[in-house]
């Protein structure tokens, strides 16, 4: 059995040790712990591996609160005080930024999600073969069953929702959808011979959406408010023509709409699109449009934007965009991101062509996952 001490946490969720000339990558484990752990697979000189046996514990750890912590592939920090792990969320961030993007900088505001649990408003899982509904094992397919209690990142009505699910209704491997609207309700789509709406309805910021099942909307309700708070402030050049990249239903463009002349949101996904037209009719805003197409198409045709707002998926921002971004030039760029390195490689390129990164937030929307939701706010030089 190999033994090895943990360094530190880092993007994945995983705790990194050194020995015997390996670099060591181990999931479930916190910084000062020293594990007994076995090789589970090789990616060239790293070795990815699975506790075995923790020799000391750090004392970062606390008690997990749910009872399969460790198989189910839903949560990765929840053995860490939460103080904690948004200090070691913020260190991963700063560190992508210096070794990948080559910028050394701080970070402008950390913002926590005020519950770490019972936040989510949308979750997917699966059933197995005798009727057991989870997430995957981290790394695998097969399927964990929730504990009797349900998943704790859900809110309670969810979690008694997803419990009172008939066997009759799952079919082996089968994906299950489940939402939580703004007055609490819980739907749940995937089901065989039950149905459920076409549409939900989420408020936020003053707004309200009326969203289809798959349309993505921000996964924290508990934190809707602050997140269009901060990026309603952000602007201080730029009040004239917005430019919102991977729109969705509009979420950053309805509020935004107060500080400018007109805006444009780009959306490939249709139902997200005709949700986000119906959302501007609804609430009076008249002086955005949409635009159901692919961003990489769309952007090459546009100009004279002065605020560029991007949520582009955990991927990054395409070169492409990239590119002509920077070609339209505005005065303050807003690049929104749950990926740290990818976010850190798009900031080294846009600092290479004469914009500065002048802000940069982490907002907790995934407390008790690896997940880190990271706001930059780049403004052109002079």
């Amino acid at each position: 059995m190999e033994r090895v001490e943990i360094k530190k946490i880092v993007h994945g969720g995983y705790g990194l040790g050194f020995g015997e000339g390996k670099t060591v990558l181990i999931p479930y484990t916190a910084p000062g712990d020293v594990v007994e752990y076995t090789v589970r697979y090789r990616k060239k000189n790293t070795y990815f591996g699975e506790i075995s046996k923790i020799v000391e514990s750090s004392g970062m750890r606390v008690e997990p609160r749910c009872p399969v912590f460790g198989r189910c592939g839903g949560c990765h920090l929840q053995h860490i005080g939460y103080e904690d792990e948004l200090k070691i969320k913020e260190r991963i961030v700063l560190e992508s930024f210096e070794r990948i993007g080559r910028i050394k900088t701080n970070v402008t505001r950390v913002v926590p999600s005020p519950e770490r649990f019972g936040y989510r408003n949308h979750t997917i899982f699966k059933a197995d073969p005798i009727g057991n509904i989870g997430f995957n094992k981290r790394e695998s397919y097969e399927v964990v069953p929730f504990p009797k209690e349900g998943c704790l990142l859900l809110p309670e009505t969810m979690r008694k929702a997803i419990a009172e699910i008939p066997r009759t209704a799952l079919s082996c491997n089968q994906e299950i959808r489940a939402r939580s609207d703004a007055d609490g309700r819980t739907y749940i789509w995937g089901l065989e011979e039950i149905e459920a709406p076409e549409e939900i309805t989420m408020r936020a910021g003053g707004f309200t959406f009326n969203i289809s099942p798959g349309a993505f909307f921000q996964v924290n309700s508990l934190m809707l408010e602050e997140m269009i708070s901060l990026i309603s402030s952000i602007p201080l050049q730029a009040r004239r023509h917005l430019l919102d990249l991977y729109s969705g239903v509009g979420f950053f463009s309805l509020p935004l709409s107060k500080l400018v002349i007109d805006g444009l949101g780009i959306e490939k996904d249709r139902a997200a699109y005709i949700n986000a037209i119906e959302a501007a009719r609804a609430n009076g805003v008249g002086n955005i449009r949409f635009k159901n197409g692919r961003v990489e198409r769309e952007i090459v045709k546009l100009r004279d934007f002065d605020l560029i707002v991007a949520d582009p998926p955990r991927t990054g921002t395409p070169k492409i965009v990239l590119k002509n971004i920077i070609r339209i030039r505005p005065k303050e760029l807003v690049l929104i991101s749950c990926d740290p390195p990818t976010l850190a490689r798009d900031a080294g390129r846009l600092l290479e062509t004469g914009y500065v990164l002048s802000e940069l937030y982490i907002l907790d929307i995934f407390p008790a996952t690896y997940h880190i939701e990271t706001i930059a706010v780049f403004r052109r030089g002079a």
